[in-house]
């Protein structure tokens, strides 16, 4: 070979070492390119969600009227305009070529007390145009609801003091039982507070300012005092209720964020957890607050242990490996996977849109059919979703199947892709029994009125409270769920508890805030 050959060769070899580095490097900056560009959309997605969050309405509408705190005026107005001041409910009035929407007042409780105002007319008025004197033959009747703000007043207990004469004392009648003996509380109050504040949302410093109002010092943190006191007090007829939860067939899990300033070993603003549990079917249903600063496997495991059945709940890991633990039947939550569509659909870049789209018209039609079988039997309900969204479930899962591949994987419609077919297995467990329910929506709406008090008083101030809170939340919503009025069921528990002693009282009790 001569030199020049041996050059001409040496050259190609070193074109074929830079051509290959070339090649490698080109392929390298693909998937550089490929994942800013996934980033990108990334980014670009949640800046999206972020604007919306904070400009934008809300496109998914809760079932409980409870978010409408500023405007209720304003929208209920603009609703019921045509049917004038009094109306509170509709009907439907036929009318040719047309319908018209038409107010109609309800009639006021029977139990209301009542007061007669009458109204005459003066003498001067008593005659006909003939001059003829008139009188009165009877009442034109008509009903207006009247309001006094709520009334405070002073119950003196005078016990008996018993003696051989006057002078000569031996003993006295025994006091009430009292769930705080030495306070100036009767149950009536302990039951208004806590109505105020774990079922309408209202603060303690609130209260504190209503009762100044009305010339009675009471501070917040008497109130507070007050409250885990009846926390404790009740804590057995909270343990009824829990044990009704392990009881059941078939219950739900989730967990809302809370925050409590003084813990020890914790940060002001580190983030603990209201872990809610639920009993979705049945008359009797129960709802259970717990408080923790984790909801780790651990936490979790603690509170369902000894429970055997079906368990609702979204696709926290936790819950996963619980279920495969110790042998429970998980159920997804369907709800949280619409919202990953939802959002695609919403603040997707690109195609994720349209595939968002897409995926929620797969849920409409699933939701459709729930809708039409909400009141038939579970025997009716088993049969048509195995026949009508069973089907759906199976189209839905091949099309993901076959867009996933196409999208980010980081992108919001990747997100709800991938979701939807790590828990699909879980996502179709409610048709193998029509007393399921589709998603944890349940579960969803009674931590929606914990949220909406925590709203109002944003922060617990003590582990203790937090615990109280808890316990007092569970027996009002629970009360609320089942259609018992919860200040009449906390007025009997608060009045009963201090002399119940066994576990047949406590059932006994348990009782009033679960059935009307």
């Amino acid at each position: 070979m001569s030199i020049t050959e041996g050059a001409l060769f040496a050259e190609y070899e070193n074109l074929k070492i830079e051509h290959e580095a070339l090649r490698v490097r080109a392929k390298i900056d693909r998937e550089k390119i490929a994942n800013l560009e996934g980033e990108i959309t990334w980014l670009r997605e949640q800046l999206a969600s972020l604007k919306r969050a904070q400009f934008g309405k809300k496109s998914e509408r809760w079932e409980s009227a409870e978010q409408l705190v500023f405007n209720e005026v304003e929208a209920e107005a603009e609703a019921n305009k045509l049917g004038g001041d009094e109306s509170t409910g509709e009907e439907t009035i036929a009318v040719p070529a047309h319908e018209r929407k038409r107010g109609h007042r309800r009639p006021l409780p029977e139990s209301l007390e009542r007061e007669v105002q009458r109204i005459e007319l003066p003498p001067s008025e008593l005659f006909d145009a003939e001059g003829n004197p008139l009188k009165i033959i009877g009442w034109e009747k008509s009903e207006k609801l009247k309001y006094e703000p709520s009334k405070m007043s002073v119950l003196e207990i005078h016990r008996a003091k018993y003696g051989a004469d006057s002078g000569d004392y031996v003993k006295t009648a025994p006091p009430t039982p009292s769930i705080i003996p030495k306070g100036l509380a009767t149950p009536e109050l302990l039951a208004a507070i806590a109505v105020a504040k774990f079922a309408d949302g209202l603060p303690l410093y609130r209260m504190e300012e209503i009762f100044k109002r009305q010339g009675v010092d009471l501070s917040r943190t008497t109130m507070a005092r007050w409250m885990v006191a009846v926390a404790e007090a009740l804590q057995p007829i909270w343990n009824v209720l829990a044990d009704r939860w392990r009881e059941s067939f078939y219950v739900a899990c989730d967990e809302t964020n809370v925050q409590v300033l003084k813990e020890n070993g914790r940060k002001a603003e580190d983030k603990s957890w209201m872990i809610v549990r639920a009993t979705p079917h049945g008359p009797k249903k129960v709802v259970l607050f717990d408080y923790s600063t984790s909801r780790s496997q651990d936490k979790v495991m603690e509170l369902i242990e000894g429970y055997q059945g079906y368990l609702q709940v979204d696709g926290l890991n936790s819950y996963d490996k619980i279920a495969k633990s110790i042998g429970i039947t998980r159920l997804g939550c369907n709800m949280h996977s619409r919202r990953r569509f939802e959002s695609a659909a919403v603040d997707g870049a690109k195609s994720g849109k349209s595939l968002g789209a897409e995926g929620m018209k797969f849920y409409k039609d699933l939701y459709d059919i729930e809708e039409e079988i909400r009141d038939k039997s579970p025997e009716e309900r088993l049969s048509a979703r195995n026949k009508k969204a069973r089907p759906i479930f199976e189209k839905m899962k091949a099309w993901v199947e076959a867009n996933k591949p196409k999208v980010p994987a980081k992108s919001k419609i990747g997100g709800a892709f991938h979701y939807f077919l790590n828990e699909y297995e879980y996502l179709t467990g409610y048709l193998r029994d029509g007393r399921l329910e589709m998603d944890n929506g349940f579960t969803e709406r009674a931590i929606r009125k914990f949220a909406i008090g925590r709203n109002n008083w944003i922060f617990s101030d003590t582990v203790d409270g937090a615990n109280a809170s808890a316990l007092l939340y569970s027996l009002v919503i629970t009360a609320k769920i089942n259609g018992v009025n919860p200040y009449s069921a906390m007025v009997k528990l608060c009045a009963q508890v201090p002399t119940a002693n066994c576990i047949e009282d406590y059932e006994r009790l348990a009782e009033i805030i679960l059935a009307p």
